[in-house]
This record gives C-alpha cells, sequence and structure tokens, in this order.
C-alpha cells in the first residue's frame, strides 16, 4: 500500500478517536470518512488545533465552522435548554435565534410566550416581537408592540426600535407619519440606514430634489467621516449611493 494512503488512513483513525473521546457531533465521523485527506485537515484546524490552543480566537473559528458545516446546532441546543429550564433567559435566547435564522413565525410564538408575569412588558420581549411582526410583514402587529413598549416604558430608548416602528408605518401606508419618524431619526440615528430610507420615502412620494439632496448629504458625511465608518456602513452607503446616481439621471 503506498505510504501516502497509510498516511491518510493513520489520519482518519486519529481523527476518528479525537471525535469519539471528545465527545463532538457525530457529522465529524460522515465528514472525515467521505472525504479522507480534506475531512481530516478540516476537523484538525477546526476541532484538533483550536483545542491544543485553547485560545478565544481558536473557539470563535470553532464556532464560525460548526455554524457552516451545521447551522442548526445554536437552535437545536437552545431548544434542549428550553427543555430543561423554561425561563425568560432560555424562551428570549431561543426567540433571537429563530429570527435570526429566518423563522419569523416561531419566533413570535416564544416572544409571546415570554411576555408573562413580571416580563409582560419587558422592552428587549417587545422590540423583539415588533422584529418578528414585521418580519412576517404584518406592520399592524409590529406598531402595536411598540406602541405598548413606549406606553409601558416611557424611558425606554432604542434607535432601531425608532426606526422599524418609521418602517412599520410606512409598511401601513400612513406616510406622513412616518415621515415624521424619519425627521426626528434623520437628526441623531448613528449609521445611514436611517436617512437612506427616508430618502427612498421622498423618492417614491415624488420629491426627487429632496431625495436627490438627501442622498448627497448621506455621500458627503461618508467622504468626511473616518474610515471605520465607511467601512462599517459600506452596504447602506453603497445603496445611497446607487439611488444617487439613478435621481441624477433622470
Amino acid at each position: 500500500m503506498p505510504l501516502l494512503a497509510l498516511l491518510v488512513i493513520a489520519c482518519q483513525v486519529t481523527c476518528g478517536l479525537h471525535v469519539v473521546r471528545s465527545g463532538q457531533e457525530r457529522y465529524w465521523l460522515y465528514l472525515i470518512i467521505a472525504l479522507p485527506g480534506l475531512g481530516c485537515l478540516i476537523y484538525f484546524l477546526g476541532i484538533m488545533l483550536p483545542d491544543m490552543l485553547g485560545s478565544r480566537r481558536g473557539r470563535h473559528a470553532l464556532n464560525q465552522l460548526h455554524d457552516s458545516i451545521d447551522p442548526q446546532r445554536h437552535l437545536r441546543a437552545l431548544r434542549d435548554e428550553l427543555d430543561i429550564r423554561d425561563t425568560r433567559e432560555t424562551r428570549l435566547n431561543l426567540a433571537d435565534e429563530l429570527l435570526r435564522m429566518g423563522q419569523p413565525e416561531e419566533a413570535a410564538t416564544h416572544y409571546q410566550m415570554a411576555l408573562r408575569g413580571i416580563h409582560i412588558d419587558a422592552p428587549d420581549i417587545l422590540l423583539g416581537l415588533a422584529r418578528a411582526r414585521f418580519a412576517l410583514g404584518d406592520f399592524a402587529g409590529c406598531r402595536d408592540a411598540l406602541e405598548r413598549l413606549i406606553d409601558k416604558n416611557p424611558d425606554f430608548r432604542s434607535a432601531d426600535g425608532h426606526l422599524l416602528y418609521a418602517r412599520a408605518l410606512e409598511g401601513l401606508g400612513d406616510d406622513l407619519k412616518a415621515e415624521e419618524e424619519y425627521q426626528a431619526l434623520n437628526r441623531y440615528y448613528a449609521g445611514p440606514e436611517a436617512s437612506y430610507r427616508y430618502a427612498l420615502l421622498l423618492a417614491r412620494l415624488g420629491r426627487l430634489r429632496e431625495a436627490r439632496e438627501l442622498h448627497e448629504q448621506i455621500q458627503t458625511h461618508a467622504r468626511r467621516a473616518a474610515r471605520h465608518y465607511r467601512t462599517l456602513h459600506k452596504e447602506w452607503l453603497d445603496l445611497s449611493r446607487q439611488a444617487l446616481r439613478s435621481l441624477q439621471a433622470d
């Protein structure tokens, strides 16, 4: 048998033993068997090396690798935790992960169930519920959750929640009220998203000059800002630039 084949088999045996002894997920065994050389390399870099180093960077890389191979693993763990102890935190964590994974309907159910006892009007839960309702296209439900949040928690502040409220109003066709909220957001929102969405509303209402001026303000501020700002908000700055070009062409 060629030496290379023997080395590959030895690597497979070593990695397989590590999977079993360290209690790793069994899908690693399938990967190691199905892709003898590559599977062993991925397992070594993703599991064995970070385990040996024990570094924070290694653990982060491991989590990213796990997510790419098995994106449902966090959900399974959170569901298991909820089965063991049904608390505000476990249900909220599961709802947040479901929303992140694009499952807003189930997320909304868990947010709603978390609104109980002393947490019946908790602002973080209501904000999560509003996000889930918006993702479902239930703009009225989103608006109602946010209005309840503010009514019961008048000192709570969330720029993202405020932006969500403006978007929900726009989704409901209440353009006048939505514009009022966008104007308020435009004065304090940290990134360009709020201004970008306000400019889109203005363009949709036929107020093209105002929309163009707002996009120009976004781009001017970005040019004057630090590189970190442009990197952090690249998505919205690119969208604004494209919208500005379209308006200038009209």
